[in-house]
This record gives structure tokens, C-alpha cells and sequence, in this order.
């Protein structure tokens, strides 16, 4: 069974760039890797998440969904927010070879950053739904790795999350990468992107 890794964190705080990162590398690594971002799911699924109780729905499907792929033999890479430690506590139970990594960054840094211009929007009072704004973010309990954006460059929040996924996969198989832990090339929009992390 692959594993599947689950970025978790504040609205800007990184997840999709380095979930972004990692599926590039995997995939030249000769992986059969897929990148779920919550966001796009979400989109292309017509889910809301207008409260609480959709956000728990929407995790569960995100969670059925890596299940399937999991089931294919795939290696997941979620990036959600996953503010309910109840959310963790499911994918813990649920998902074989879990590794939940908490992309952590403050909330002053993520205001300063606002990447997707949502908290400018709450602010204002245009957004009704944000976490740690106007939904709880429940610190978590026990994740397996913690990131932190707001203190390292992105290569080495980059090389954290790398590593921590081939330990992972070297204890589901006789798997050693010697030599090749390194960024993956990227050019263009995305690299602009992941710079901005």
C-alpha cells in the first residue's frame, strides 16, 4: 500500500506549492503519483463549504477519493485544510500509511502574504467563511511532520516534505533513492509560483 500525504494548514500557509513540488518529483522518480488540491476538488465536484458541516463532507469525500487511488496503487498528495482535529482523527483511522504534515505559517505572515486575497476580502466583508478568521483551526495533536513557511526558504521546506515521503516509502518497500533527493525542475508560471510560496 503507497501512501498518502496530507498537507494540512491556513489558507496560504504553502500547501498547494510544495504539494505541487513533491508531485513533480515523485513523478520523475517513476511514481504513479496524484496531486489533489481541495480547492479544485471541491470546484469540479460542486461542493460548498459554506459551514462547518459542509467542510466535514468535503473532507470525507477527499478522503474516499484518496482511498480509491490508494486502492490503484497510487501515491496521494493531499493539500486541504483540514481545520477539524476530527477530520485528522478520520483520515488516521481510515487511511493506511497516513502521514499528515501540518504546513504551519502565523496568521500575521498569511495576512502579509494573502496570496489569493482572501483575508483582504474578509476583511472587508466580502468572505463569510475563512479559517481562523471566522471558523475554528484546531491546532494539531500529532502530526507526523511540521513545516513552517513563515521560517524556512522553500527548498528547505521543500527537502523537509521530500524526505519525510521517502521514509514513508521506504518502510512500505525496499525503496532508496541514494543521489537523487534534489529540487525537481520547473520553469515558468510554476516556478514564479512556488517562488512566491
Amino acid at each position: 500500500m503507497t501512501p498518502t500525504i496530507w498537507l494540512l494548514g491556513l489558507s496560504g500557509s504553502g500547501k498547494t506549492t510544495l504539494g505541487s513540488l513533491l508531485r513533480l518529483y515523485l513523478d520523475g522518480q517513476g511514481f504513479d503519483v496524484e496531486f489533489i488540491d481541495a480547492d479544485t476538488f471541491c470546484r469540479s465536484n460542486g461542493l460548498s463549504a459554506a459551514t462547518p458541516e459542509d467542510r466535514v463532507r468535503n473532507t470525507d469525500a477527499l478522503r474516499d477519493y484518496a482511498l480509491s487511488l490508494q486502492a490503484q496503487g497510487k501515491l496521494c498528495v493531499v493539500a486541504a485544510a483540514t481545520p477539524y482535529e476530527s477530520m485528522r482523527q478520520s483520515n488516521r483511522a481510515m487511511l493506511p500509511m497516513y502521514r499528515e504534515v501540518w504546513v504551519r505559517c502565523s496568521l500575521q505572515t498569511l495576512v502579509q502574504r494573502d496570496a489569493k486575497g482572501l483575508y483582504a476580502k474578509a476583511e472587508r466583508g466580502d468572505l463569510s467563511t475563512l479559517d481562523s478568521v471566522f471558523d475554528a483551526f484546531d491546532e494539531p495533536r500529532s502530526p507526523h511532520s511540521i513545516i513552517d513557511t513563515d521560517r524556512y526558504s522553500l527548498v528547505e521546506c521543500y527537502e523537509q516534505l521530500r524526505d519525510l515521503t521517502l521514509d514513508a516509502l521506504a518502510q512500505d518497500r525496499e525503496w532508496a533513492d541514494t543521489g537523487r533527493r534534489m529540487l525537481p525542475q520547473a520553469s515558468g508560471p510554476f516556478m514564479n509560483a512556488a517562488i512566491a510560496l
